[in-house]
């Protein structure tokens, strides 16, 4: 294989901007590609570039992660200086890389310059007619425009120039040819070459092509989408080329090697730079997750694989958010070339899979009425009505499930509670999931506590009874900001609760805010017994003694328990659990924002503590709480002139050889303050190095993420003995950024006069 190997067909992953660019077909649209160069660039390139030099590192995991390193505000000017580089620059690799890398220090900073001035080139959209010699970076970017040089090889040349370490990595890609679950034997003709540099004492994985290009509105022409968040729809996909356009994508710089390795597999095992290297087998099998799977932190928990069998015509997909911020939802797409047929035009396939959320967990329950090879694709975003990609399951479903009707409802924000029930001010306190087992003519009671003034209705939904002649099996009431729903079904069979809510003496519309898939398939009716079992008794048991402890998680269980063995709430056993549940939750939550000291997390704790029905227990709680925020809220504030600061007024600062006392004095208060000991900044060249640190080590970092907790008293009297002999017009006069801590220091230890006199 040739160093040039490198796709130019990467999906656009699922970037908004993509789609905004692909709509300017005048400024970003490099060219409509060919059929037969759809995959790959010339595996022979004209200018060999060796895949490593002698003397590099041998590879190994990196000893830490991107964002310890890197944070693109830091490098703001870096970006703007490259992108603005004058044309005639790269005429040759010595006046390109002088211009791009004078001044800069670290190695961090040389690449990021490299890589945003490569990913600012129209290169496709250059003319380079009078370009003859290949041995300029304006002659490479002509091979490159001729798909006769790589990016890959490119960017390697530039690393390279500038004195930086930087390995061509020849492997195998998902781009835009790969289908979530593709044979191991296709995957191998996704040939691709990226790159990793040696920086910050580590090998970092850059992917140049996918990061300077993407490809939009390709397709395979092998699906037929048959349904979308709960609508049936029969959109056949044509097969297209696609459209590659110009989009720089900060995904594929530095990523790091645990979420590389789900895109991208090197022949050499070693440069997958993870502790334990993948089988190509695992590399195949696992489902596609885009770049935002990773980015939201979300976790697959079901059955890790791309490829999923039914058991009866139904299939299970289970996804946690972990920061629990996220609506997700789902496309189901019909693959009617492996199926070898067309999906039956008399069958609409809405409402065949149920969206439900426990607690952060959302669950894809899908039922088959028809067998075949079919795609689930999840998305979602912040708001119900985003649509990013987050990762996909290709499913086998050999036998459709017998007798299979749709679920009687399939609303756009699931089943179960989720952020619409806690946005409209309601929560629940009977049932925390969204599925809740049923027998006819048994009734089956919901509670929810209101804390805000709405409007509640409610309705059962059947697929074959309508709701009118449902609506005696309903009853509903509402008293003490307590909503209490009783149902009582007539038959057997699944049917769907909804609630809808408005504020109260409003003319809008009733919006849905929760609902409940109520089931009696695959339970037996449970015969009337006089005695309990040892299980039953045991469960009861657990409950009891659960609910008078602090451990929320075993209450959590007992709960589930009791509620899966369907037990009688006797003595209302079930409803004290619950409330006990509710309560251990706000104040655990009060608490741990508490400790965190994190004001987002504070705001919200404290808004669920006041919109809690446990207000009056949790006041000192929620007092503390506010305390805390009050006083971080403070700290923001007088950091707020250090933020807007500028790296040059830190650079002017740094750049005095002998300081005079008042800037020294400041800024070692200053450094004090931020936790560095009074003996590694005695002289003035420590003080220097320290405010020449980037990343999360920079000083105007540190500043914004300062908190007095973090300080012994001690080095409060210390830092005001040092500040004492001067005034903020005398620092000012120094420097401007002088001035700018010296009130930040008075400001802080003004702060802690006062709550020391408090106490």
């Amino acid at each position: 294989m040739g160093i040039g190997s490198s796709s130019k067909k990467q999906d656009s992953n699922n970037n908004s901007n993509n789609k905004n660019n692909a709509n300017n077909t005048n400024s970003n649209i490099r060219r409509q590609i060919p059929e037969d160069e759809n995959w790959q660039e010339p595996e022979i390139e004209d200018v060999q570039v060796p895949f490593i030099e002698s003397g590099y590192p041998s590879a190994a995991i990196p000893p830490n992660r991107k964002d310890e390193i890197f944070n693109i505000n830091d490098f703001q000017n870096i970006d703007e200086k490259a992108r603005n580089t004058p044309t005639g620059k790269a005429d040759s690799y010595e006046l390109l890389i002088d211009h791009l890398i004078s001044g800069l220090q670290t190695d961090v900073q040389k690449l990021r310059a490299l890589f945003t001035w490569l990913g600012s080139q129209n290169i496709d959209g250059a003319d380079y007619s009078k370009v003859i010699s290949s041995d300029s970076p304006i002659g490479f970017m002509k091979l490159m425009k001729e798909n006769r040089g790589s990016y890959a090889s490119f960017f390697a040349l530039l690393c390279r120039a500038a004195k930086l370490k930087c390995v061509i990595i020849p492997g195998i890609a998902k781009s835009a040819a790969y289908e979530v679950g593709m044979s191991e034997e296709k995957c191998q003709t996704l040939k691709n070459s990226w790159t990793a540099v040696y920086i910050e004492k580590g090998w970092r994985l850059v992917f140049p092509l996918w990061a300077c290009q993407a490809l939009v509105g390709h397709s395979l022409g092998a699906f037929t989408k048959v349904e979308e968040k709960g609508k049936a729809v029969r959109q056949k996909e044509q097969a297209s080329s696609g459209v590659s356009i110009r989009h720089l994508n900060e995904y594929y710089f530095l990523t790091d090697p645990e979420e590389f390795i789900f895109m991208a597999y090197p022949n050499d095992k070693r440069w997958q730079l993870i502790k334990h290297p993948w089988p190509l087998s695992k590399f195949a099998d696992v489902p596609q997750c885009r770049q935002s799977y990773f980015q939201q932190k979300l976790e697959i928990t079901s059955r890790f694989s791309g490829r999923l069998h039914t058991v009866g015509g139904e299939c299970e997909v289970a996804i946690r958010d972990q920061q629990d911020g996220l609506y997700l939802s789902y496309e189901l797409y019909f693959n009617h070339v492996e199926s070898g047929k067309d999906i039956s035009p008399t069958l609409q396939l809405n409402r065949y899979v149920l969206v439900m959320r426990q607690d952060v967990t959302w669950i894809f329950r899908l039922r088959f009425p028809e067998s075949g090879v079919y795609k689930l694709v999840v998305v979602g975003g912040s708001s119900s009505a985003d649509c990013i990609d987050f990762c996909s399951f290709k499913i086998f479903c050999d036998e459709a499930k017998e007798d299979c009707q749709p679920f009687p409802a399939n609303p756009e924000i699931g089943y179960g509670p989720n952020k619409e029930t806690e946005n409209a001010g309601i929560r629940a306190t009977s049932h925390q999931t969204g599925i809740v087992n049923i027998i006819a003519y048994q009734e089956v009671n919901f509670s929810f506590h209101i804390v805000k003034n709405v409007e509640i209705m409610t309705k059962l939904v059947h697929n074959s009874v309508s709701e009118e002649q449902l609506k005696a099996c309903i009853k509903q009431t509402v008293q003490n900001k307590i909503v209490k729903v009783g149902v009582r079904v007539p038959e057997n069979g699944e049917y769907a609760l909804q609630m809808f809510a408005r504020d109260k003496n409003s003319n809008e519309s009733f919006e849905n805010v929760c609902n409940y898939l109520l089931t009696s398939e695959s339970k037996k009716k449970k015969k009337k017994r006089k005695y309990e079992t040892p299980i039953e008794r045991n469960a009861r048991s657990a409950l009891q003694e659960k609910t008078q402890s602090r451990d929320i998680e075993g209450l959590e269980k007992a709960i589930e328990k009791f509620q899966s063995l369907e037990l009688d709430d006797k003595e209302g056993e079930l409803v004290k659990a619950n409330d006990a549940l509710d309560f251990r939750k706000v104040q655990h939550e009060l608490s741990d924002a508490i400790n965190r000291r994190h004001l987002e997390t504070l705001d919200k704790a404290i808004q669920h503590g006041h919109e809690s029905r446990f207000k009056p227990k949790l006041e000192n709680l929620i007092k503390e709480a506010e305390d805390v925020r009050d006083h971080l809220r403070q700290l923001n504030r007088f950091a707020h002139d250090i933020l807007e600061m500028k790296q040059t007024t830190i650079a002017e600062l740094r750049s005095y050889k002998k300081p005079p006392e008042v800037v020294k004095d400041v800024m070692t208060g200053t450094f004090l303050m931020l936790g560095e000991r009074r003996d590694y900044i005695e002289v003035w060249e420590d003080i220097q190095s320290l405010m020449g640190k980037l990343g999360k080590e920079s000083l105007i970092r540190r500043a914004k993420q300062f908190d007095t907790v973090n300080v012994q008293l001690g080095i409060f009297s210390e830092v005001e003995q040092l500040i004492k002999d001067h005034d903020e017009t005398s620092a000012r006069l120094a420097s401007a950024g002088c001035g700018t801590f010296y009130v930040w220091l008075k400001n802080i230890l003004s702060t802690v006069e006062t709550k020391t006199s408090e106490q």
